[in-house]
């Protein structure tokens, strides 16, 4: 065979093997110029339907508040799907954390937000652990966590909730405002940023998309699977303890049953932004923006006093949706 020929085979092979990432790439790309343009109908539609108070200044940053909590857990999430796994344990662990800093800290702030961030760190490496060196579907072992965390929330509070009251600090992160707008937001904002970075901008980053692609191509390359699968773990239970620290504030008070129903928000947000279900393919600006769509789409439907259980049900489709999405693409 010639060497004309050979080079000829190598640029097809070439070819053949990055048109599949350059396609992944389009796809994300479209979706994240998509969902720009579903903020914007949502916002027209808003003041349609409900022009005093959708599109005022106080309504929008108590959206922006309250999606702070799922925008937070559901950065971490989007490098769990990254890797091609599932963490449903997210709400039980931010019950958990917040509950352990509040037993740690109840009289001041500094040992509340360690003692939630470390409880929720601690909890993400027993998730990190069992999955990647237990080898323990994620599923399997997440939703193990989310009834031994929750367990374990009840149990630390005597299924009774800590008051915060003392706590000015955490208070402020979680009901105050900087130029009006809120640091929960602002929080929310930075974990966004550092997200984004560390998976666009850092090898760590690249790895972690290795990994879900193709987790034995992955190895060959000299990545370790096994630490990157753990780390998203213990990266995913930092992001709730963070969570943890803001919703507490916002409330007053460590409650052992907050955080219900939290990972269905984040996953949720996870997977309309972009993030492939199957790995391989994420997004922090696609998450960003689904964390706001749905933000917006559910202020609005409680403006327009729709029963909470289409809301759930609204959710459901829209989740359903976006996975059928996902299944044509591969």
């Amino acid at each position: 065979m010639t060497t004309d020929a050979l080079d000829s085979q190598d640029v097809a092979a070439e070819t053949a093997a990055t048109a599949p990432a350059a396609r992944a790439r389009r796809r994300i790309q479209l979706q994240e110029a998509a969902l720009p343009v579903v903020v914007v109908a949502l916002l027209v539609a808003g003041t349609i339907a409900d022009r005093q108070q959708f599109l005022t200044r106080d309504n929008l940053l108590t959206v922006l508040t309250q999606a702070s909590v799922v925008g937070v857990v559901a950065v971490g999430m989007t490098f769990v799907i990254a890797t091609g796994g599932i963490d449903l344990s997210v709400g039980s662990v931010l019950a958990a954390a917040a509950i352990a800093g509040g037993l740690v800290g109840e009289q001041q702030s500094l040992p509340f937000i360690v003692g939630a961030l470390g409880m929720g760190v601690l909890l993400g490496l027993i998730n990190g652990v069992a999955i990647a060196y237990g080898r323990i579907v994620p599923f399997i072992a997440t939703l193990a966590m989310f009834a031994g965390a929750r367990g374990l929330a009840l149990w630390m509070s005597d299924k009774t909730p800590i008051s915060l009251l003392q706590l000015d600090f955490v208070r402020e992160l979680g009901r105050g405002k900087v130029a009006g707008i809120p640091y929960a937001a602002l929080v929310f904002v930075a974990v966004t940023a550092g997200g984004w970075v560390l998976l666009n901008r850092t090898r760590y980053g690249r790895h972690v998309i290795a990994v879900g692609g193709n987790r034995e191509a992955a190895r060959m390359a000299g990545v370790r699977p096994q630490r990157i699968v753990c780390s998203v773990y213990v990266l995913s239970g930092l992001c709730v303890g963070i969570a943890a620290v803001l919703l507490s504030g916002r409330l007053g008070s460590a409650s052992p049953v907050a955080g219900n129903l939290l990972e269905l928000d984040a996953i949720a947000a996870v997977v309309i932004g972009g993030t492939s279900l199957a790995g391989g393919r994420a997004t922090i600006t696609g998450t960003f923006l689904g964390v706001i769509t749905f933000g917006l789409l559910f202020n609005l439907l409680n403006l327009l006093d729709m029963p909470t259980e289409l809301q759930q049900l609204t959710k459901g489709v829209i989740i359903l949706a976006a996975a059928a999405l996902q299944r044509r693409d591969r």
